[in-house]
């Protein structure tokens, strides 16, 4: 699925005023059978969207102690079936994350025209585990870069 398509891609927008800024939050699932992604945007996190599988991205809008805005994206990579699906899923989520954050870029596009400065706002990663090797948060740049 690395291979991202507009045409696929569906917004559920929660948010009651368009350009809120926090909180604003991402939840993104998809459909491993049609390739569909949904994108739901709000105050809050979509959790009745959540599954079992745990393959969602959920992201927000936060700010550092200086007012710097910055994405901070939460991914699960723990699956039920022990460390062999934790290391899998690591390898999953790194080769999936451009096709999700051009996802969130896109589907929250009049966000960003309205605040052109969140396209360069870094985007930061939780990859929880219970793996030390593998809970750690990364930098995957900003939304230029997708």
């Amino acid at each position: 699925m690395t291979t991202f398509n507009e045409h696929n891609l569906w917004v559920n927008n929660r948010l009651t005023r368009l350009y809120q800024l926090y909180p604003r939050r991402y939840t993104l699932t998809h459909s491993d059978q049609t390739g569909e992604l949904f994108l739901t945007i709000g105050s809050e996190f979509a959790y009745e969207k959540l599954t079992t599988k745990r393959d969602e991205v959920l992201g927000e809008w936060l700010s550092n102690k200086s007012g710097k805005p910055y994405l901070y994206i939460y991914i699960r990579l723990d699956g039920i079936d022990g460390t062999v699906s934790t290391v899998k899923r690591n390898e999953i989520f790194l080769r999936e994350l451009p096709l999700a954050l051009k996802a969130i870029k896109k589907g929250d596009e009049p966000f960003f025209q309205f605040y052109p400065q969140f396209l360069q706002a870094p985007i930061y990663v939780f990859f929880q585990s219970q793996n030390p090797q593998l809970n750690r948060t990364e930098c995957l740049g900003c939304f230029n870069d997708y």
